[in-house]
C-alpha cells in the first residue's frame, strides 16, 4: 500500500477507534437517544451507510478504468478542503438525502461487525490504487462535488470525527 493511502487509512482507523472507545464507555442504551436525536446505534448505522456509499461509488466510477476518469483541478482541492473544514466546525448538518435514515433496528455488535467488514473491503480497494491515479476524480460527495480517492479518505475521516461530539452528547444524556 502506498504511503499516502496508508497514512489516511491509519488516521481513519484511529478516528474509528476513538468512536468505538467512546461508545464502549457509554453507560446508556445504544438504541435510545435524546428526544428528537439519533441514538448511538443510529450514528454508527449512518457512518456505515456513508462509508459504504463512498466505497460503492468509487468502485463503480473506477470500474471503467482509472485512465478514463477526469483529473482533479484546483477547484476540487478547494472543495475538498471546504467540506472538511465544514465538518470540523461545531455546526450540525442534516444528512444528505442520498443516505438512508438509520433504522435503529440493528444490534450494536452486529453494526460493528458490518463496519469492520466494510472497512476491510475499503482498505483492500484503496491499497490497489496506483499512485498515478491518486489525482483522478472518483467520488461525488453531495456537498463538495467530485473528489479524488485521497480527498474521499480525508472526507470520511472528517465525517467520522464530526460525529464524535454527537456521541459525547448522547452518552452524557
Amino acid at each position: 500500500m502506498h504511503s499516502e493511502i496508508a497514512s489516511r487509512i491509519q488516521q481513519l482507523n484511529a478516528s474509528k477507534q476513538l468512536l468505538e472507545e467512546a461508545i464502549a464507555a457509554a453507560n446508556c442504551d445504544p438504541h435510545v437517544g435524546p428526544v428528537g436525536e439519533w441514538s448511538l446505534a443510529q450514528v454508527v448505522e449512518h457512518l456505515i451507510a456513508s462509508e459504504g456509499g463512498t466505497l460503492g461509488y468509487m468502485k463503480k466510477k473506477s470500474s471503467g478504468g482509472w485512465d478514463a476518469l477526469e483529473d482533479a483541478g484546483n477547484e476540487h482541492h478547494a472543495s475538498s478542503a471546504a467540506i472538511n473544514a465544514r465538518l470540523e466546525s461545531n455546526e450540525r448538518y442534516k444528512a444528505p438525502d442520498v443516505l438512508p435514515e438509520p433504522t435503529n433496528a440493528i444490534a450494536l455488535g452486529e453494526l460493528f461487525e458490518k463496519w469492520n467488514a466494510l472497512r476491510a473491503e475499503l482498505v483492500d480497494f484503496v491499497s490497489h490504487i496506483q499512485p498515478e491515479h491518486f489525482h483522478k476524480l472518483v467520488f461525488r460527495q453531495p456537498a463538495a462535488g467530485m473528489l479524488t480517492v485521497l480527498h474521499a479518505l480525508e472526507f470520511m475521516d472528517a465525517h467520522l470525527r464530526h460525529h464524535l461530539p454527537q456521541i459525547e452528547r448522547i452518552t452524557q444524556g
